[in-house]
């Protein structure tokens, strides 16, 4: 296991507080409608999810090349954040509510970091799967996600698509999943990435966003942290494949 050093640890909580905004986006985008629209902004909600993509791509390629996110990279994501919260008129209490309702308090980059060496062999396993479609639970998966798909193209060449689902919820429970309006699945072997599965809600929902796209779905699990007692209780035995990595 890899420990986290003064530095990088400092680095944690500059990154943890902007990814607060970014939930708080996320939250934001649960609880409005398609047709929201503002002034200049004709798709509100569909920018969340493109600022969600936008980042987290940027930020696996900077782990991936530099194990570490540049502080010109983070400046950059939290003036985007800070404005577009702005414009949305999330509060300060929306900030806080979005971290007080993550499941799991660890975020996804500080998870990856421990097991960066085995990315070339989960990369190994959905080649051998033939995975078509990465997808995650935002917003902790969503570096993880975007930093597979980047090794599997380094590796074999091929291109994966990477999607992100926000989840609308009911205190720390989710209970809805939601994807971009652009949204096309590709093909019909799903990889399901996590950075932690603390219980089962969060993939269930997921399985049923995803089987009322394509009920043939043969789907796989991701993840870097699980509980025992999911890991024990059968829960798995569901899933094409799970590719759990060794601490």
């Amino acid at each position: 296991m890899l420990d986290i050093n003064l530095q990088n640890y400092n680095e944690m909580l500059r990154y943890e507080r902007d990814m607060d905004l970014l939930r708080a986006l996320a939250l934001w985008n649960t609880t409005h409608d398609h047709e929201y629209k503002l002034p200049g902004m004709p798709k509100p909600r569909e920018y969340v999810f493109d600022i969600i993509k936008h980042f987290s791509k940027v930020f696996a390629s900077d782990i991936r090349v530099n194990g570490s996110i540049p502080p010109d990279t983070l400046s950059r994501f939290h003036s985007a954040l800070f404005s577009l919260n702005q414009i949305l008129g999330i509060k300060e209490e929306d900030i806080v509510k979005a971290k007080e309702q993550q499941r799991y308090q660890n975020s996804g980059f500080w998870e990856m970091s421990r097991v960066f060496g085995q990315f070339h062999d989960m990369a190994e396993y959905a080649k051998k799967d033939e995975i078509s479609h990465i997808i995650t639970a935002a917003v902790s998966g969503c570096i993880i996600g975007e930093y597979l798909a980047q090794i599997i193209k380094e590796k074999y060449g091929d291109h994966l698509p990477v999607d992100h689902m926000i989840f609308s919820r009911s205190g720390p429970e989710p209970v809805e999943g939601m994807l971009p309006e652009s949204f096309k699945l590709s093909g019909n072997k799903v990889l399901f990435v996590d950075d932690a599965v603390m219980g089962t809600i969060t993939s269930q929902i997921m399985v049923k966003e995803l089987i009322k796209i394509n009920p043939d779905l043969q789907i796989s699990l991701m993840t870097v942290a699980i509980d025992p007692d999911t890991k024990q209780s059968g829960y798995l035995d569901q899933f094409s494949h799970v590719y759990l990595f060794e601490e």
